[in-house]
């Protein structure tokens, strides 16, 4: 490929959306699309459960964008709880190998 078309791609990769310039609602995370698209039926179903039960929930129709902090912070949140997650079932899935009970 030529040294322009290269450096033509190049350009464009970067000025490409990345997963991280996604916009992300305070209350509902990606998900909702901050208005732009309605929730998925069953997340705001489980909404309504959750304050049904007396448990906190976002507000379904209230949307804020988050700042970059607040973005970040949950992302770095939402990685800890799979990393929690996948280290609990490599755990549940060596103690099956071994006949263990769990």
């Amino acid at each position: 490929m030529s040294r322009r078309l290269t450096a033509r791609l190049n350009r464009l990769e970067d000025a490409a959306p990345k997963a991280a310039d996604v916009p992300m609602c305070v209350h509902h995370g990606e998900a909702c699309g901050l208005g732009t698209v309605a929730l998925p039926e069953v997340y705001v179903l489980a909404i309504q459960a959750r304050r049904r039960l007396g448990m906190d929930a976002p507000p379904v129709d209230e949307h804020r964008l988050a700042t970059p902090a607040e973005a970040a912070r949950y992302r770095q949140e939402v990685a800890e709880a799979l990393a929690e997650a996948k280290a609990r079932n490599d755990r549940m899935e060596a103690a099956l190998r071994c006949g263990q009970s769990i």
